[in-house]
């Protein structure tokens, strides 16, 4: 038992005895702890906790069906379907998608239309969708089927509490985890429908820049976020990262998105872009070699970018008080970095909402200013191929 100053009193009325030193800690992780995107392939032994996969879907198999799943899948390709997302939260959005675009995959050809608070941007989607066809409301992001607005379609709710990790099996000693929330989308909505779908990872839609190359030497900070008491890496720790990188590469040039501290104040070491609508960062990323961000939406929606050439930027996501596994796009290069607390939620699939954990009680481990600036710069500059 780890005792604190001033604990044996306390420990004294319990008839709890202290013990003169802390045990190692069963539960312990790294300071830092690495995931990147792309396939994720380890020994059953390493496996997070995640329910098994009923099919080999590696190798063709398709998801179980019945009657149940053939009706459902009847009905969305008969009458189509629609879709809610989120309204507040930019990341629920972007990663929920996975959802829109395996529906789309299951009922092709039919004509898609969004209603919501970013057309602009649902406009810049793979997603096939018109000027005409997305349109501007208050409230939650809807995507839907021609048919489903003129019929009673399928309706269907995004909710990231709610998919698993999947684990699939690839033979007696490997075990493919799909840990990212767009896979999770997408592998439950197969077995809802008994079908199988095309995408292999990172199913969830991508945004387009006219972009044709990344600025040399580019570096795009984002400092926006929901938590910023706990989720916020600050000016302070931004720019640390920035000298750190600088000092081993030379020739960078960093700019800052939305960090809620600064406002549009000029840095030293950035020029400050303010808060852009979500479209405009789409080519402010498109420009970048490297972005590094909080675990938010304008992160996530960095990976979802693609250049004139198919290209993307390079992404390093901090996570502090989610998992860091499931928080990602799963594109190969989007990479996440987590504090001790996320790791342990990678490793349980557990969420501080859905479980109601109160992250402060972790402490530092939890914080993502606990992330050492020295080990985070490395991973970045590692990740972005320049050392």
């Amino acid at each position: 038992m780890t005792t604190a100053p001033g604990a044996p009193a306390a420990l004294a009325a319990t008839g709890i005895a202290p013990r003169p030193s802390p045990r190692p800690s069963p539960w312990d992780f790294a300071t830092v702890n690495v995931h990147r995107g792309g396939p994720v392939l380890v020994r059953h032994p390493h496996a997070p906790l995640g329910r098994s996969l009923p099919y080999r879907r590696h190798a063709g198999d398709h998801p179980p069906s019945d009657d149940h799943t053939e009706q459902r899948l009847a009905r969305i390709r008969a009458h189509g379907w629609t879709v809610h997302l989120p309204a507040g939260s930019l990341g629920d959005t972007l990663l929920g998608l996975a959802t829109a675009a395996g529906l789309a995959a299951a009922a092709p050809e039919q004509p898609l239309h969004y209603s919501g608070p970013r057309p602009d941007l649902m406009l810049r989607s793979t997603l096939p969708l018109t000027s005409a066809t997305a349109t501007t409301a208050d409230g939650p992001h809807v995507l839907s089927t021609a048919r489903a607005r003129d019929a009673t379609g399928s309706r269907f709710t995004v909710t990231p509490e709610l998919p698993p990790t999947w684990l699939e099996p690839i033979d007696e000693h490997l075990v493919r985890v799909h840990a990212d929330l767009p896979m999770r989308y997408y592998l439950a909505l197969e077995q809802e429908l008994g079908v199988r779908l095309p995408a292999e990872h990172a199913p969830a839609p991508t945004y387009r820049s006219d972009t044709v190359a990344a600025t040399v030497g580019r570096v795009v900070f984002v400092g926006a976020t929901s938590r910023p008491d706990r989720k916020d890496v600050g000016t302070d720790g931004f720019a640390a990262l920035a000298r750190r990188l600088a000092a081993r590469r030379d020739g960078l040039s960093f700019r800052m998105l939305d960090a809620p501290d600064t406002g549009t104040r000029e840095h030293e070491l950035w020029r400050n872009l303010g808060a852009p609508a979500a479209a405009d960062c789409v080519d402010v990323f498109a420009d970048a070699e490297l972005v590094i961000g909080n675990d938010t939406g304008l992160t996530h929606l960095a990976a979802l970018t693609r250049r004139g050439d198919g290209t993307g930027p390079t992404v390093l996501g901090l996570a502090s008080r989610h998992a860091h596994t499931k928080w990602t796009t799963g594109n190969p290069h989007h990479t996440t970095v987590g504090t001790r607390f996320s790791a342990m939620l990678s490793a349980a699939d557990r969420c501080p909402v859905r479980d109601d954990l109160d992250d402060t009680l972790w402490g530092s481990a939890s914080a993502i200013t606990g992330l050492p600036t020295d080990q985070v710069a490395a991973v970045a500059g590692h990740a972005a191929g320049w050392w």
